[in-house]
């Protein structure tokens, strides 16, 4: 996996062993698998990451306070 095109790709990677593992949003996912078989690279398995229930939850309280920090600065 090398070339200039491939750099968005290879700054998302991480290298595990001997192997390296990718994860990108639904939306771009068949854009990378055809970028990686451009590069000749062995597609081992795809996988679908749901977000564990701690993860959801903090990012709707994340973005709970966001919110509320825009409501605060609107109304100033």
């Amino acid at each position: 996996m090398t070339g200039a095109s491939d750099e968005p790709l290879l700054a998302k990677a991480m290298k595990t062993g001997e192997y390296y593992r990718l994860q990108v949003a639904e939306g771009e996912l068949y854009v990378a698998i055809e970028q990686l078989r451009g590069t000749g690279a062995r597609i081992l398995s795809v996988t679908q990451v749901k977000a564990t229930l701690e993860e959801f939850f903090m990012n709707l309280v994340e973005a709970d306070r966001a919110q509320a920090a825009a409501v605060e600065v609107s109304g100033k």
